[in-house]
């Protein structure tokens, strides 16, 4: 009897080693595939990011149809390989020909470098052109020294035409250390190879037996190169099989311990079942106290958990809705996202009366099962003191508006001589009360404009308009604030003359004066400020430039919200409601474009604004303005 036992507890204990080397193997698979990924992920980043810069150039000439000067270049190449992650250098060659390289200190012997010249390059570099597609090759060795990758652009113009190359030299090293340090921290042996062309399989990295079992093939999509990445573990995993074998062929003293091991484990079972009664209790106490509503979600959207906050909300009893689909608490039921942020919508009680609230949503996981967790908090009262605030706030500018422009009225017929000739310093004392009084109309406008904005009340007239038009009227309506900052106003259009968008012209002029304006203020004497006006594939992009500070690192985040100020303290030296660059975000949402910031290339600010393309423009010519 002893002896079957002991054999039927041997063959018991070799079926779990087994089964427990199984899963360690699956295990050890599963971990090698996402480390692959996570690696494939890495090298995708760092070789399409910087690859995808020269798309851009390559758009830049193919939108100027080849006619881009060399300032242009000299301008773009120096930001391109400065953004760029492992870039050595950016060539553009027109005719085949490298003309334009950056940086050029290292690499002045590849300047002027005839492709058609380089023996064994030229054939692969022909095919390229031929083939119209963008390749990554290498690794090659370089006139200029060392190995990298060259990603090559054949630049094809819009009739047809072939234009030139657009080269980025990438550091293999560079790459290759990465790529080495993330597999080192991932514990796995990486390798990479080619996988299309003719060159199937020439190893870039590692060995070719490396992509035999155990390792986890994948293929990289990097652009204009076909390769495959293998990796392996390099840690095996445990074998159990000596240990259970002596389990298994252990004498009776096994049997006393396995008796005793089943009566302990029965003891764990126990307490981990009471642990677990006590943790489920503790998890409900703790979120049937928390003042915010929380239901959750099984994963077909019907309600699985409703607290105690969510019964006094919305007037149910968590039996009630348990097992029926979460649209039950809404009028017109959310599409549900994940990551989607706080969402403000109405609900919807039991006895059918309405509520604002405030949606937070999340995922858990919880037994393999993916549970979402809705948050609702009651921001009815919330939304109507921000109605009553907005109500104020509009019928307070209302009425500060009337007797301001009756101010502003009887101020100009003063300053005008209306009432007889002023002494000096009477008439320097008008004009600051009228300045103020100017203001103060200003900042009551733009209060009213942003309520209206909000609220949907203020209404757009949208029609085709001349662009350039409106770009020189701009500049002149600024003219005189410029000469009295001693600023000069530049107009760059690289647009048609009679390029035509669907626009408010009256709206976009407010836009551009509050830009040109904050330019203005923040220039010092005797600089420029820019306003240039360009097409990029589909959009008018419009930028107003100058030479001043710029914008702090620390606010740009809040650049374009509401009240916000770089310098809000009552010594600011510019004045100014902060409210201009929200009512522009707010104005050029509603024609369909938007607004940026970036530092301007001479240090200063450069705020950017992209409107749609409703009509094909003519053929794009460069209209130059300069105002003093």
């Amino acid at each position: 009897m002893l002896l079957v036992l002991m054999l039927l507890f041997g063959t018991v204990v070799e079926y779990l080693a087994r089964q427990e080397q199984q899963r360690k193997d699956m295990l050890l698979v599963r971990e090698t595939t996402e480390s692959a990924a996570r690696l494939r992920a890495l090298l995708e980043m760092e070789l399409n990011a910087p690859l995808q810069l020269s798309q851009g150039l390559v758009a830049h000439v193919q939108a100027l149809s080849g006619k881009a000067s060399a300032e242009d270049f000299n301008t773009l190449l120096p930001n391109l390989v400065r953004q760029g992650k492992h870039i050595r250098n950016m060539g553009v060659a027109p005719g085949n020909r490298l003309t334009y390289l950056y940086p050029l200190a290292g690499n002045e012997a590849a300047l002027n470098l005839y492709y058609p010249d380089l023996a064994t390059q030229w054939p692969d570099i022909e095919k390229t052109i031929r083939s119209r597609k963008a390749k990554l090759s290498g690794p090659l060795e370089l006139a200029q020294g060392g190995r990298a990758f060259v990603y090559r652009i054949p630049v094809y113009l819009h009739d047809g035409s072939y234009w030139g190359i657009v080269s980025t030299v990438l550091n293999v090293d560079d790459v290759w250390r990465l790529m080495k340090q993330q597999a080192q921290q991932l514990d796995v042996g990486v390798a990479l190879r080619r996988a299309g062309g003719e060159n199937w399989g020439d190893m870039l990295f590692g060995e070719i037996q490396n992509f035999q079992a155990p390792a986890v093939v994948l293929d990289l999509n990097i652009a204009g190169a076909h390769w495959q990445l293998a990796s392996w573990p390099l840690l095996q995993a445990d074998s159990l099989s000596g240990w259970f074998r002596l389990v298994g062929w252990s004498t009776s003293l096994m049997l006393v311990l396995l008796i005793a091991g089943v009566f302990r484990a029965n003891q764990r079972w126990k307490d981990t079942s009471k642990a677990f009664e006590q943790n489920e209790k503790y998890y409900r106490t703790v979120l049937d106290n928390v003042d915010d509503a929380i239901v959750v979600l099984n994963p077909t959207g019907q309600i699985h958990t409703f607290n105690n906050a969510a019964e006094k909300m919305f007037g149910y009893q968590a039996r009630q809705l348990r097992g029926l689909p979460f649209q039950i608490l809404f009028p017109q039921p959310p599409e549900l996202q994940q990551g989607r942020g706080a969402q403000e919508l109405t609900a919807q009680r039991l006895h059918g009366e309405t509520l604002q609230v405030e949606l937070l949503q999340t995922q858990i996981q919880l037994q393999d099962q993916t549970l979402q967790v809705l948050l609702f908090r009651d921001i009815t009262e919330r939304k109507r003191i921000e109605k009553l605030k907005s109500e104020f706030v509009s019928t307070v500018s209302h009425e500060l508006r009337t007797p301001l422009t009756a101010i502003n009225g009887a101020l100009a017929l003063v300053t005008a001589g209306a009432v007889g000739a002023l002494l000096p310093a009477q008439q320097q004392m008008l004009d600051i009360a009228r300045s103020n009084a100017d203001q103060l109309i200003n900042l009551v406008n733009d209060i009213l404009d942003m309520e209206k904005l909000q609220a949907g009340k203020l209404s757009l007239q949208p029609e085709q308009q001349l662009l350039l038009p409106l770009l020189q009227q701009a500049l002149q309506r600024h003219s005189a604030l410029a000469l009295s900052r001693q600023v000069k106003l530049t107009l760059e259009a690289a647009i048609a003359p009679d390029l035509t968008l669907f626009i408010d012209g009256s709206r976009l002029l407010q836009i551009l004066a509050n830009l040109l304006a904050n330019a203005i203020r923040f220039s010092p004497p005797h600089s420029t400020v820019h306003l240039r006006a360009l097409l990029t594939g589909d959009l008018v992009q419009l930028m107003v430039s100058d030479e001043g500070p710029g914008v702090p690192v620390d606010f740009i985040p809040r650049l374009f919200e509401k009240f916000s100020q770089a310098d809000s303290s009552d010594s600011r030296l510019q004045s100014g409601s902060g409210l201009g660059l929200a009512i522009c975000k707010e104005l050029l949402e509603r024609m369909h474009g938007s607004i940026f910031y970036q530092q301007a290339e001479q240090g200063g600010a450069c705020f950017y604004c992209e409107l749609p393309l409703h009509a094909a423009p003519a053929a794009a010519a460069v209209q130059q303005q300069e105002l003093s």
